[in-house]
């Protein structure tokens, strides 16, 4: 016999990976953790190379790990794909029927031993699964944590052993009971009721009760399976969810998809998970314009295909969203702002030009606040753009949209644009990783300004290959840009996708990172990151990167306030923009001002129609530029001094705020306590990288600021801690009632 303690150390065992695996434990055990937390749902077929590829390593050692999975029953697979068990409504509720009488048998002996302490851990984990807001992911493992906490109170390793091999099997459809309820009510309840049979020592009425909890799962599972049977990557058996540009690749060459499949695919779920007249969906709002051409376009890249059996391009087929900040010929372009909204431009932007010749399918535009002058998603355009892993709460902006949709699984990849922050930020509240360029590194011509010394239009991905895959296609000088000279002055530019394509787990060990103290908040809500973000750092040092700490810049508020210009600079960078186009709408700031037609939590946009005609004008220019060349050499120099590859800090100092919170103007533009703006107003590179979540289930991003022009080691970074932590979590989004 065993203790209590030990009991409950042996029905937690199981799931984690080694200290230090072999490569085929490793690959094991992440492959393994994708299945039973539901990130590969079940009857998900896929290429033994696109599940290789997806986990960093070559097909050798993944096959190894899939005749393990094939023997615990988790998937089967032959020579080239791998498809994950799909078990038949009657095998679940067999294994539902076994579940149940080992879990009466763990309750007949638990409850005679059941004590105060367990008492209280367990009202400790009701409380946490009845929070306002809490997502499915979080809800799941609290489920898990409410039954082996009581289980615990017995004494027989050889029971707990079997609950657990049990509860293993049926993880993954658990993954999808949870992301298919959304409300919890119901099970919250019964698992309450259930707590209080156990203070009563009725076991009787216990055990009806744990046999109505777990049949009223079994069934509501069922439902949930059988409610998507009809899509049509169902029926073709393909799974498009966290698919990657290598992996699209992949599935068109061997045969398994086309573009134009995989375009109607983002096309019907932007419909059933994004679309405000779709009652049933979440409604996301992050999709402002559909290309009506889509799906034609991506027919004739299947076609060029089909003759020639080349792909046309680096990025062959590729369905991509476009921040509406970027003009892009024959597809409406607003700029966030009503005022726009049938603006359809004649010409690409550079970027979009180049997404186009390098075989993208652009699939329409994303939401964003009016003129990109602000750090949310509220836009006279589109209102709000929601959340996707808690609707109540903001996306951040301004790419709201590019952030909502990437993370969605509305499209493949994502173009935003960063003046402030506009990528990173949103990226951080989103669990994307968003990277913003040297600026000048990618052209923005065709993109509305907010400050031209600080614009770049970037990538927002949910891994690193996507990332360095678009920034190959879309950096480089060009002739309209004057700022993309900088492009041409060194050989560290392109080659973005071979930099990361030698990057393993153990290059975590040649980077050294220096942490900027004074960015980490103060208060409750900056906790909340702050604590997310120290756990990141831990984990760095324990995979052996250097980790200097305490690095103080100094007095950062002032840095930040002395060096924003947006007040001085945007009005007449916008009116320029504005000036150069045939668009039939106003043509001053103030005009949209006064005429109301912006939202009115874009507070920011009022101060810059009062701004100047001529930025010189102002005596804070000149010395505001000299203060942002200041801060510049100021970062370098600290980075030089600790010797450190980067500076690292939290991408924004709090969660994502709820939009009650902003309708009560809780932070205005110029407060929100965002990091991102050390990097905009230096002109540095940086990349918001995702590193977990908060308690409530807020992902959490952590900022990595460079030299100018290592954006070739920011990637390699972040691919390194990407294999070595797999950060990225799926949302769990379906067509359920809106939140």
């Amino acid at each position: 016999m065993i203790t209590k303690s030990e009991a409950r150390q042996v029905v937690s065992q199981g799931t984690g990976i080694a200290a230090a695996p072999t490569l085929a434990e490793g690959v094991y055990q992440q492959i393994r953790r994708n299945i039973l937390e539901g990130r590969i749902a079940p009857g998900t077929r896929v290429s033994i190379r696109s599940l290789a590829e997806s986990v960093g390593v070559s097909t050798m050692p993944t096959r190894e790990a899939l005749k393990r999975l094939g023997f615990e029953g988790l998937v089967e697979f032959d020579r080239r794909a791998v498809t994950i068990t799909m078990l038949s409504p009657d095998e679940i509720r067999e294994l539902f029927t076994i579940r149940s009488r080992l879990e009466c048998l763990a309750t007949e002996w638990a409850l005679p031993a059941f004590d105060v302490e367990a008492a209280v851990a367990l009202r400790s984990v009701l409380d946490r699964m009845a929070e306002p807001g809490i997502g499915p992911i979080v809800w799941r493992e609290l489920n898990r944590e409410f039954h082996q906490t009581f289980y615990a109170c017995g004494t027989s390793r050889y029971l707990l052993e079997l609950i657990h091999n049990i509860w293993d099997r049926i993880q993954p459809y658990m993954a999808v009971y949870a992301s298919a309820v959304h409300d919890f009510t119901e099970a919250d309840r019964q698992h309450a009721h259930m707590l209080q049979l156990m203070l009563a020592g009725d076991l009787d009425a216990l055990l009806d009760a744990t046999r109505e909890h777990l049949h009223d799962t079994a069934e509501a599972i069922i439902r949930a399976l059988d409610t998507g049977a009809d899509h049509e990557d169902q029926e073709k058996n393909v799974n498009y969810e966290e698919l990657s540009v290598s992996s699209f690749h992949g599935l068109i060459e061997s045969g398994e998809t086309t573009s134009a499949e995989v375009t109607a695919w983002y096309l019907q779920r932007i419909a059933e998970l994004d679309d405000a007249d779709n009652p049933s969906g979440p409604q996301l709002n992050s999709v402002v314009t559909v290309n009506p051409e889509a799906i034609a376009e991506a027919r004739r890249i299947d076609e060029r295909y089909a003759r020639t059996g080349t792909l046309v391009g680096p990025l062959h087929g590729v369905p991509v969203l476009v921040k509406d900040q970027g003009e892009t010929k024959g597809i409406p372009t607003s700029f966030g702002s009503t005022a726009f909204a049938d603006y359809i431009p004649e010409v690409d932007a550079t970027v979009v030009d180049r997404l186009r010749k390098a075989g993208a399918v652009i699939l329409g535009k994303t939401a964003m606040c009016d003129f990109a002058a602000g750090w949310f998603s509220f836009s006279s355009r589109t209102q709000h753009t929601k959340n996707p892993y808690a609707l109540d709460r903001e996306t951040g902006g301004s790419s709201a949209g590019t952030a909502a949709a990437v993370t969605a699984n509305l499209c493949l990849v994502g173009i935003g644009e960063d003046t402030g922050g506009s990528i990173r930020l949103p990226s951080s509240f989103t669990n994307l990783f968003g990277l913003r360029v040297t600026t000048g590194l990618v052209p923005r011509t065709g993109f509305s300004p907010l400050l031209h010394f600080q614009d770049t239009p970037g990538p927002m991905a949910r891994n690193v290959a996507d990332l360095a895959a678009i920034l190959d296609v879309i950096v480089g000088y060009d002739p309209a840009d004057a700022y993309t000279a900088i492009a041409t002055t060194s050989s560290d530019v392109g080659d973005y996708v071979e930099a990361v394509s030698g990057v393993d787990v153990d290059a975590l060990q040649h980077f050294r990172v220096g942490v900027l103290s004074d960015a980490f908040g103060s208060g409750d809500d900056q906790e909340r990151t702050n604590g997310v973000v120290r756990a990141a750092l831990d984990t760095l040092r324990r995979r052996g990167a250097g980790v200097v700490d305490g690095l103080v810049l100094g007095d950062l508020p002032a840095w930040v306030a002395e060096t924003s210009l947006y007040t001085i600079q945007s009005k007449s960078d916008l009116e320029n923009f504005l000036a150069a186009r045939d668009h039939g709408g106003p043509s001053t700031i103030r005009e949209i001002v006064d005429a109301g037609d912006f939202h009115e939590l874009t507070d920011l946009l009022a101060d810059i129609a009062d701004g100047p005609d001529d930025p010189e004008d102002d005596p804070n220019y000149f010395k505001g530029r000299a203060r942002q060349e200041e801060w510049r050499r100021t970062l370098i120099a600290m980075m030089a001094e600790a010797d450190v590859d980067f500076l690292v800090y939290p991408t924004v100092q709090v969660p994502a705020p709820t939009r009650e919170e902003l309708a009560a103007k809780r932070w205005t533009a110029l407060d929100f306590p965002t990091n991102t703006v050390i990097a905009s107003q230096t002109s540095l590179p940086a990349m918001s990288i995702p590193v977990g979540f908060t308690d409530n289930g807020l992902p959490v991003g952590l900022e990595v600021l460079g030299r100018p022009l290592s954006e070739r080691a920011l990637l390699r970074f972040a691919r390194a801690w990407e294999l070595a932590e797999s950060p990225r979590r799926a949302a769990a989004l379906t067509s359920v009632a809106k939140a």
